[in-house]
């Protein structure tokens, strides 16, 4: 993520798709795949989508993390870029146990209001079931006020945007009242205040990354 985050800085797209028949030169380091693995997935196209893909189905040894994480990127990257109103928020670095990644995520109440119990106890339900499906461990859920504040261990190839998005569908079924949006990050645990600012750039349909974060 350190890495990804510096070739974005000087990002040349026709470099990185120039740069892309490294991905299986046999004489290419693995440093050298690692930082072109990053940059083609920092381009967030179909196209990076593809090669990709073509270098997942055989990826060199002790490269399939880097390579899944790199595809997972570039498909978030794509997907924002087709939305006027990007649903989430993602980061990365809080750490992790094993194969396991530690992410802290954020709900809000639709309507503004503190939750009662009953909904406390969908939500709670439901994430602790989002969790226990794809293998994952709930370390810590609380409310406060309109927000619900989670955070837990989450298997590496375990796509988790699509997991929260079915929690949040679920929940709301069972009358759960949360907006569609919803916090991701391993950075760190955000404040309260922090959760608020990042609410507001939600309702004024800003989502910037002057704080280092990356809106997907």
């Amino acid at each position: 993520m350190r890495i990804s985050k510096e070739v974005k800085k000087t990002l040349s797209p026709l470099k990185a798709m120039a740069g892309k028949y490294e991905l299986w030169d046999e004489n290419s380091s693995a440093k050298s795949k690692r930082y072109r693995l990053t940059t083609i997935a920092s381009l967030g196209s179909p196209d990076a989508i593809r090669i990709l893909q073509g270098y997942q189905d055989a990826p060199d040894r002790g490269l399939e993390d880097w390579t899944y994480l790199a595809l997972q990127e570039c498909k978030l990257i794509f997907q924002a870029s087709m939305l006027d109103h990007p649903p989430m928020f993602i980061s990365t670095g809080l750490g992790g146990r094993g194969q396991q990644l530690r992410f802290f995520g954020a709900f809000f109440s639709e309507d503004g209001q503190p939750f009662e119990d009953t909904r406390k106890k969908v939500i709670s339900g439901e994430v602790e079931y989002m969790f226990s499906k794809f293998g994952g461990k709930l370390e810590f859920l609380a409310f406060s006020g309109q927000f619900v504040t989670f955070w837990g261990l989450v298997p590496i190839d375990v796509s988790l945007n699509e997991k929260v998005q079915a929690a949040i569908d679920e929940s709301n079924l069972l009358g759960a009242g949360l907006r569609k949006d919803f916090v991701l990050t391993n950075v760190k645990k955000l404040t309260f205040n922090e959760l608020g600012g990042i609410l507001e750039k939600i309702k004024n349909g800003k989502l910037g990354n002057s704080n280092g974060e990356q809106p997907f």
